[in-house]
């Protein structure tokens, strides 16, 4: 796999994956693992079973690598490589929804002034598209947990490239978590994009079930969602 040994300490042993792909060009076929085949979706990770086979990073997103990225923060505000895989996002599109976001914090804010404090740690962003609510808090004292539909289009590499922590999955579905485990979920479009496909009253339902009491959601929807919701969260 082309992995060498960075450290050791005892029996701790930290190794370092290749920087960029001049030893995964020199073995040979024969090598196991193999290198996985181009039927492989190297991003595929919802219901995919797993292969016995490593990806190799492709040549043109040389700047993926951790050497060649920018350093942290600085990577936050910094459009990926990668966000070209995005179909119908840019460099242009990233530096929209990175002001959309600072500008929607503040508002937030001011509805609920316990985010930035003590009083809210542990946030979901439900229907994240480039991870930009979550950038937008990162000074603040909690972390979010960024949900990209596994029916819609695959930002997650841009979540990552950003340094931000993230995952797929089916909102039809339970999420595999602990109950009463977030402080705040927050829903940006979240029932237009899924009411085809999900009851709203299953969801709203596993969004009380991983809630903790006390806690808040912050739902921003047409009018008609929002009428709707606020029926059944009042039930």
């Amino acid at each position: 796999m082309c992995f060498k040994l960075y450290n050791k300490k005892d029996d701790i042993y930290v190794w370092q994956k290749a920087k960029d792909n001049a030893c995964y060009d020199k073995l040979s076929r024969d090598t196991y693992p193999p290198k996985c085949d181009d039927s492989l979706e190297p991003d595929s990770a919802w219901y995919t079973p797993l292969r016995a086979c490593f990806v190799v990073p492709m040549e043109k997103y040389k700047k993926s690598g951790l050497t060649y990225m920018p350093k942290w923060p600085q990577r936050l505000n910094v459009a990926p490589e990668r966000i070209s895989l995005v179909q119908g996002s840019s460099s242009s599109t990233f530096s929209h929804d990175n002001s959309k976001w600072k500008k929607r914090i503040q508002h937030y804010k001011k509805l609920l002034p316990d985010l930035g404090t003590n009083k809210i740690r542990n946030v979901m962003d439900m229907n994240t598209a480039y991870g930009g609510f979550a950038a937008s808090l990162i000074n603040d004292p909690l972390w979010v947990m960024n949900v990209v539909s596994s029916y819609g289009p695959n930002t997650l590499p841009v979540v990552f490239d950003r340094g931000l922590i993230g995952t797929f999955h089916d909102w039809c579905e339970a999420f595999s978590t602990y109950p009463r485990t977030y402080d705040l979920l927050h829903a940006d479009g979240f029932f237009t994009a899924e009411s085809h496909r999900c009851e709203m009253k299953y969801v709203m339902l596993e969004m009380d079930r991983i809630l903790r009491p006390g806690g808040h959601a912050i739902i921003r929807e047409s009018s008609y969602f929002a009428d709707a919701i606020a029926t059944m969260a009042k039930e």
